[in-house]
């Protein structure tokens, strides 16, 4: 079965809508006062409704893919930051001609998303800010050049956030200064000192805020999934809830995959976090019944968990799907060891006896490929088998 979002939960439906209304409220702001024709208004709703279709779909789609939602962002942040862009969009409606902050807006999306998506809403505001409040084309084409080199810049230093190269930040101060000053010479047949004056301002103090501040957004972003997986991995979530008033007996197993496979994690170096979450609910499948990987996948996308959970739940046991991830592997191995464990219970008293299951059960798989696809070296296989082999209790 794919990792396929086939509806909107109703917690990420909330804020897709609040983004609508949001929309729809500074588009409405942007109007007051302004006199526009009938038609020119039905125009306008129509081309508002039919970009936020597509841009709902291109959501859906890139989380399909497993690019949005706690590998690039939360459809919670997003809301934010398109609540935050259109407060810029209307910000500059009343600021001069061409020195408006637009570039701006470009960081904020590609903080929170990707580069595509957020180069769509960017030119999308700007031609609704030129076109409602009348702007010349120079304006337009202001804009639409400030947010293009908004976008490249934000997805570089997404990149390289925590590098500070400065040679990079002149060159968004030049931009920034240059090009507000081309096009006010275009749209007004020369260049005067305040139009120089306001360009250098705002190069200064958005050259200054993306210094400082861009790292400190990304930071928020990424934080929201250490955040998520923390509630995810509580025990008191209402997912294991169900999971736990289902059969203790499953909840339990879960919670002792979940513990193993963190630290089998932490021993070769990847997501600490998201190799307990998909242990805890490696199993869920079975709450529902057969297909239990359908089930599993499903249930999983109706609580929200992050795309890569999903994921490697829809490798359960290497059935359909061999792991295609370290944390996939990880899973998978301490799920089968435990599973063991658990079903020869007195037997495996002797730490021997754990020993040479251990060495039996991963050296099977090993030989069968199992781990062929999942980017799992040798030497960070050996160290999940001595990582598991010191634990005491497996059961």
């Amino acid at each position: 079965m794919s990792v396929e979002e086939k509806k909107i939960s109703p917690k990420r439906f909330f804020f897709v809508a609040g983004m609508f209304i949001v929309s729809v409220i500074s588009v409405f702001l942007l109007s007051y006062g302004k006199k526009l024709l009938l038609d020119q208004a039905l125009c306008l709703v129509t081309l508002f409704a039919s970009f936020w279709i597509v841009f709902i779909l291109a959501l859906l789609q890139q989380r399909k893919i497993g690019k949005f939602t706690y590998n690039s962002t939360t459809y919670r942040n997003l809301f934010i930051i398109t609540t935050a862009g259109w407060g810029l969009v209307i910000l500059c409606s009343y600021l001069p001609d061409y020195f408006g902050p637009i570039i701006f807006v470009a960081f904020l999306f590609v903080a929170v998303s990707d580069g595509m998506l957020s180069l769509a809403c960017c030119l999308f505001m700007d031609l609704l800010l030129c076109f409602i409040c009348g702007k010349t084309s120079f304006v337009l084409y202001c804009y639409c050049i400030l947010s293009i080199f908004g976008v490249l810049f934000a997805n570089y230093l997404k990149e390289k956030h925590e590098e500070k190269n400065g040679i990079y930040y002149v060159l968004i101060f030049l931009v920034q200064f240059l090009i507000p000053v081309i096009f006010f010479d275009f749209g007004a047949g020369k260049i005067t000192e305040n139009a120089i004056l306001y360009s250098f301002i705002t190069a200064c103090i958005i050259t200054f805020v993306v210094y400082f501040g861009f790292g400190i957004l990304i930071a928020w972003d990424r934080r929201e999934e250490t955040v998520a997986y923390d509630v995810f991995c509580d025990f008191d979530y209402s997912l294991a809830t169900d999971l736990k008033h289902f059969s203790a007996g499953d909840f339990n197993h879960g919670k002792k995959v979940s513990e193993l496979s963190r630290a089998c994690a932490k021993e070769i170096g990847v997501n600490e976090q998201l190799c307990a979450c998909a242990g805890l609910y490696y199993h869920v499948g079975i709450m529902e019944g057969e297909p239990i990987i359908d089930n599993g996948v499903s249930i999983a996308q109706k609580y929200c968990l992050p795309v890569d959970v999903i994921r490697i739940i829809s490798e359960y046991k290497g059935i359909d799907k061999k792991p295609s991830t370290p944390e996939s592997a990880i899973v998978q191995i301490v799920d089968a060891i435990v599973t063991k464990m658990e079903a020869l219970g007195e037997q495996m008293d002797s730490s021997w006896n754990q020993e040479m299951l251990i060495y039996q059960t991963l050296n099977g798989f090993s030989e069968s490929g199992m781990y062929d696809q999942s980017n799992l070296t040798m030497n960070q296989f050996l160290k999940i088998r001595d990582c598991l082999i010191i634990k005491e209790d497996l059961k």
